[in-house]
């Protein structure tokens, strides 16, 4: 009997451990998936900014009716990009600002910079034109 007993609490502990190991990955398991969403996140909300700042910056006044709807247009698309309920007026002002320093560069350094933006983001950095362009020049 006492064996018995030896063995019930043998096999407790061992599906007891067991368990504990199912917790261990699930929560690993778990943490794993909200990195992948936040990283999904992130590069939706990315693409999502480019493609506003090419709305905004490829309208034109034949697509509205009128000057006023045609700012009223401007500032929704202008909205839409730079997002102010989001941000704050010092990263609106460095999104214009690293916008124009792209245009004003070489090809060949616009494209090394887009590559270096969207290494950064995939490493789960901000991707900023200057945090890269710094880099480079240090």
């Amino acid at each position: 009997m006492a064996r018995e007993s030896k063995e019930s609490a043998a096999l407790d502990a061992q599906s007891a451990e067991d368990q504990m190991g199912l917790l261990v990955i699930k929560v690993e398991e778990e943490d794993a998936s909200a990195f992948a969403e936040e990283a999904r996140v992130r590069s939706s909300l990315v693409q999502g900014s480019e493609h506003s700042r090419q709305r905004f910056r490829g309208f034109r006044y034949p697509e509205a009716e009128g000057p006023r709807e045609a700012l009223s247009r401007l500032r929704e698309l202008c909205r839409l990009w730079l997002r102010p309920e989001m941000h704050s007026k010092e990263q609106i002002l460095e999104l214009l600002v690293l916008e124009q320093f792209l245009t004003i560069l070489p090809g060949d350094l616009q494209t090394w910079v887009r590559e270096q933006q969207a290494a950064s983001r995939e490493r789960g950095g901000g991707g900023g034109a200057v945090g890269v362009f710094g880099e480079a020049a240090g």
